[in-house]
């Protein structure tokens, strides 16, 4: 690919190298590579089904090494809330179609209703008048608009999700309320960072210090960060070349939540928990989530523990330690082993794959949410790994992998502990373990014109596909997300209204 000087120029001030363009060049000429289901992970291959002992055990070593680690809630915030307003957004009382008119029929059970009512009230407009004049446009304009709650331009995380009497919380406070329970480190100090938007950085730092204030015993540390302009990428036309706009400068893309792995990667943490911004449920129905968090990170904990000591015998050569370490990878991260190695490169292999990031993913049984699951993946090498696969990394067209995907058994909530550091206390370089061939090429339509976008490799699907993974069943009470208004008329955001 010809690059100007001006191109370069720009590209540098991003940060973006001209190999960087290149390799991304290459996969756009070469499509991106779709994964080899070998089959759905299921409970009790590639799902760990924990019982009651097994629980509480992992809890107790949670809850003891805590007072030790360094533990922070990463939360990816910089959703916009226009998505869940979009049947607002559309409609017609000609053509009401059937998610306007649950909200029509519901509408009072949504805990932003009260608020409304003042917004309208300061203009002398009767909310119940409007609701009894049928004028549901008037109101949808009022939810949306500016000159009522402006939730139409608002981030997902300052909508109000949940009414506790008079009291209204929003997605960042309930986040925030729920940290407390379980990611406390031994002084009590509650470390959260989320991922947020440069242009709504002055409103939500505003409104945190507001809930923070409502905190004052609580020793709350909150971090916030932008997704990189360096991992922006550059736009192709159809004819793959650069896509311009009309003063002829490149046209850059946003590269996805994949692009957050450089903000994930700068934390100073041993333990980190992962959580979407809108996966939280009311405070009275919070317990089974407080539950499997500290059980996750108790057996994250247990088993990087282990991880470590394995390492430091196979370093000292101890008796015993290469079959303990062998065994230990086939049992929890990867069956089989490399055909023809002898004890000196089985040595290797089990260092390399036992010295990487680990990770204890909760999964949900699949209800027929969108999203990706967890399966067993054959990798280039003929090995398969447990990996959290998204339907476009997938050959859907094969009938053979199609059927894998449908006999799939579980979902992926976004419930994730991490371990990122290695042995001496220093963070991993996570590009080491992204599988960089699973990006995502799509079309878009930007200022009047089609354009071929790339995305990174998915946070916790590409970026993470060289970790150690270690997959959970969790009940499906711990998962509740808001993709759309109308999923906060379901009772995990319903009985503390």
């Amino acid at each position: 690919m010809l690059l100007s000087a001006n191109d370069i120029e720009s590209l540098n001030a991003r940060g973006i190298s001209h190999e960087k363009i290149q390799g991304q060049f290459n996969l756009f000429m070469h499509g991106n590579a779709l994964l080899k289901l070998e089959r759905p992970c299921t409970s009790g291959d590639g799902i760990i089904s924990l019982n009651a002992a097994e629980s509480h055990k992992y809890l107790e070593i949670f809850e003891e090494f805590a007072r030790t680690e360094s533990i922070v809630k990463f939360v990816p915030a910089s959703g916009a809330a226009s998505r869940m307003f979009r049947h607002l957004h559309h409609y017609s009382p000609d053509n009401l179609n059937h998610d306007a008119e649950e909200f029509i029929l519901h509408f009072k059970s949504f805990p932003f209703v009260h608020s409304l009512e003042k917004k309208l009230a300061e203009k002398n407009i009767s909310l119940q008048q409007l609701i009894n004049d049928n004028d549901w446009q008037v109101i949808f304009n009022a939810i949306l608009n500016e000159n009522g709650l402006g939730y139409s331009d608002f981030p997902k995380g300052l909508v109000i999700f949940h009414k506790y009497g008079r009291q209204e919380t929003t997605a960042f406070e309930e986040q925030l309320s729920e940290s407390l329970l379980y990611s406390r480190e031994g002084q009590g100090k509650c470390r959260v960072h989320f991922t947020i938007s440069n242009s709504h950085e002055n409103l939500i730092r505003k409104a945190v210090e507001e809930i923070v204030s409502r905190y004052p015993f609580d020793p709350f540390e909150i971090s916030f960060s932008h997704q990189c302009s360096s991992t922006d990428l550059p736009a192709l036309t159809k004819e793959n070349q650069l896509a311009r706009y009309q003063n002829g400068e490149i046209i850059f893309r946003p590269a996805g939540h994949g692009a957050l792995l450089e903000n994930l990667g700068n934390l100073d943490a041993s333990v980190v928990f992962i959580k979407n911004i809108d996966n939280i449920t009311t405070r009275d129905q919070v317990k089974d989530t407080i539950f499997y968090k500290k059980a996750l990170g108790g057996l994250l904990l247990h088993t990087r523990n282990r991880v470590f000591r394995l390492l430091d015998a196979l370093d000292s050569q101890q008796a015993g330690a290469l079959d303990e370490a062998l065994e230990f990878v086939q049992q929890s991260f990867q069956p089989g082993l490399p055909i023809g190695m002898n004890r000196e490169q089985l040595t290797q292999y089990a260092r390399a794959r036992l010295d990487r990031p680990l990770r204890v993913c909760g999964m949900v049984r699949n209800e027929g949410e969108p999203g990706g699951g967890p399966f067993w993946v054959k990798m280039p090498d003929g090995q398969i790994s447990k990996q959290i696969v998204e339907k476009n990394q997938v050959a859907i067209h094969d009938w053979l992998q199609a059927k894998i995907v449908s006999n799939s058994t579980h979902f992926n909530p976004v419930d994730i502990v991490c371990s990122m550091r290695n042995r001496n206390g220093v963070n991993y370089s996570l590009h080491d373990f992204v599988d960089t061939s699973t990006g995502i090429i799509s079309e878009k339509f930007d200022h009047g014109k089609v354009i071929r976008a790339l995305e990174l490799p998915g946070l916790w699907n590409g970026s993470m596909a060289m970790w150690n993974t270690i997959f959970v069943e969790v009940p499906v009470s711990t998962f509740n997300p808001v993709k759309t208004v109308n999923d906060l008329l379901r009772s995990g955001h319903q009985s503390g209204n």
